[in-house]
C-alpha cells in the first residue's frame, strides 16, 4: 500500500527485495551498531514473513521480520535507515505488525527492544517484561503487546521468549 508520501510498506516480493532488506540490517545492525555480520541472519529469517518499506525512488528504507509461534508472533529485526529516521517508518512497520497478529489471530506480539528504543515501543502499545538482557554485544528488554485476549496462559504467568 502507498501512502501519499510515496512511502510504499510491504512485504517482500523477490529476492531483490529481501537481499536489500538484508543489506539495511547489515548497515544499521553491523555497520552502525558492531553488531557481528555473522550474527545478524540467522535460521529464523528462512522461516519469517519479512516486510519492507520503499522510497519513491525505489530504495528499501525500512524493514522488519515477524515470526509465528503458537499464539505469539515475535517482531524483530527493525531497522530504518539512517536518513528516513524521525519519519514514523518504524511506526509504520509495527502497525502492520499488529495488523498481521490480529489476522492470524495472535494473542501477543513480543520483542527484544534495545533499551535505547523502549519509547518507540511504548508509544505503539508495548510494555516492558522482564530485566534488561544483553544480546550481540547491546542491552535489551523483552516488550510485548496484547492482540486477542490470552486463551490458554494462566493467571499471571509471562509467556517465554
Amino acid at each position: 500500500m502507498t501512502a501519499p508520501d510515496g512511502i510504499d510498506l510491504h512485504w517482500v516480493r523477490d529476492a531483490r527485495e529481501l537481499r536489500q532488506a538484508y543489506e539495511l540490517r547489515f548497515r544499521v545492525f553491523c555497520d552502525e551498531q558492531g553488531v557481528p555480520r555473522d550474527e545478524e541472519i540467522d535460521a529464523l529469517d528462512d522461516v519469517a514473513r519479512h516486510a519492507v518499506v520503499v522510497a519513491p525512488d525505489g530504495a528499501v528504507i525500512g524493514t522488519m521480520r515477524l515470526v509465528s509461534r503458537a499464539s505469539t508472533v515475535k517482531v524483530g529485526r527493525v531497522a530504518v535507515d539512517r536518513e528516513w529516521r524521525g519519519h514514523g517508518i518504524a511506526s509504520r512497520l509495527l502497525a502492520r505488525a499488529y495488523e498481521y497478529a490480529q489476522g492470524v489471530r495472535a494473542e501477543e506480539l513480543r520483542l527484544a527492544a534495545q533499551t535505547q528504543a523502549v519509547g518507540l515501543y511504548e508509544k505503539a502499545g508495548y510494555r516492558r517484561v522482564g530485566e534488561p538482557f544483553p544480546e550481540a554485544g547491546i542491552e535489551h528488554v523483552w516488550m510485548v503487546r496484547e492482540v486477542l485476549p490470552p486463551r490458554r496462559r494462566s493467571a499471571g504467568a509471562v509467556p517465554a521468549p
